[in-house]
């Protein structure tokens, strides 16, 4: 009967360990998704406006990407707001346009997700047909 009462006790304490051992690697793992503490949208929003050219009007979107690469031979950001903006800018012009207008273009802008920091800026060139 004592034995029978140790199994008893035995399984469910590592029915337990089981339990516990899967709560904790859960938490890692959703723990490795969690950015953490970080500026808040409207503050990288302001940010990426201070290192954006002249010739942007307006905010496209601010998304907080994870593993940001920047496509420059600089190391990838854990978190990073990337704004994009759109606008005009006097480079890009293309110069079939009799007016001197410029093509319509976007510039983005990483903003490092826990210092506020500038990360990089690139324009995207439109596409020609």
């Amino acid at each position: 009967m004592a034995t029978a009462r140790r199994r008893t006790v035995l399984l469910v304490l590592c029915g337990l360990v089981v339990v516990v051992a899967l709560a904790a690697l859960a938490i890692g793992v959703d723990r490795a998704n969690d950015p953490g503490k970080g500026i808040p949208r409207a503050d990288a929003i302001q940010r990426a406006w201070q290192h954006m050219d002249p010739g942007g009007v307006a905010v496209a979107s601010a998304e907080l990407r994870h593993d940001f690469q920047t496509g420059f031979d600089l190391p990838t950001h854990s978190w990073a707001w990337v704004v994009t903006f759109t606008g005009q800018w006097r480079l890009l012009c293309s110069g079939h346009d009799p007016s001197g207008a410029c093509d319509p273009t976007t510039e983005w802008v990483a903003i490092d997700y826990h210092t506020g920091d500038w990360i990089a800026s690139q324009y995207s060139y439109p596409n020609r047909r």
